[in-house]
């Protein structure tokens, strides 16, 4: 469940609650959305926390009751009860972004190409590549993400929309990147080698990226 749905169930479960209920789980809910806590897990404990709390005051118990008088406790606990998966490093994330989008080109490159020697067109278009656009695919992807999860980052959290100023200065100097990226690539791809890669190799190439990216990056 995405976090946004997460919180609209939140909300609902909130208007059940009793006013002393609710008053005293809304303080938990603030300690816990302030707090350093994963975001997602997060709202997965304050829905198990909502859902406890309904099923005690069903029973005619309150909050304090159910929580005690630090509510931290309880959150502290649930959390200890339940394994952490590590979190990537900067580097790691950066290198799974760089493969997938290699991989992703190798296998546009091996489609195309094959389509093209069936077809009968010129499939030199697709069987040869500079080592600059290498370069710039891998590079230029980690720089993309980084941009999206920023602007993802600036989203109101909550489920009335927000107006938020248009950042006109970030917009011309992301604009200016994208164009000097752009003529740079156009002169400096010329200079670097070309590589001349038949489709059916690319597609190797893009299946051994899905089997590293699936046993490096994404073990169960």
């Amino acid at each position: 469940m995405k976090v946004k749905d997460m919180m609209k169930q939140n909300n609902m479960l909130r208007e059940q609650m009793t006013p002393f209920n609710r008053s005293f789980y809304e303080d938990m809910l603030l300690s816990m959305r302030a707090s350093s806590v994963e975001r997602v897990r997060a709202e997965e404990l304050l829905l198990e926390a909502a859902e406890l709390l309904l099923k005690g005051q069903a029973k005619g118990r309150n909050a304090k009751q159910i929580f005690g008088e630090h509510p931290d406790d309880y959150f502290r606990e649930m959390m200890s009860g339940r394994p952490v998966r590590p979190p990537r490093s900067r580097l790691n994330n950066a290198l799974m972004i760089s493969l997938t989008a290699l991989s992703i080109l190798f296998g546009v490159m091996g489609a195309a190409g094959l389509i093209m020697q069936w077809s009968g067109g010129p499939e030199e278009i697709f069987g040869q590549i500079s080592i600059f656009t290498l370069f710039v695919v891998g590079a230029g992807s980690i720089a993309l993400v980084e941009i999206i999860l920023k602007w993802m980052a600036s989203l109101p959290g909550d489920d009335r929309p927000q107006p938020k100023a248009f950042d006109i200065k970030g917009l011309g100097i992301y604009i200016g990147i994208a164009v000097v990226a752009v003529f740079a690539g156009m002169f400096l791809d010329n200079l670097f080698p070309v590589i001349r890669i038949a489709p059916w190799f690319s597609l190797v190439l893009a299946a051994a990226g899905a089997v590293l990216l699936k046993f490096t990056f994404f073990k169960s």
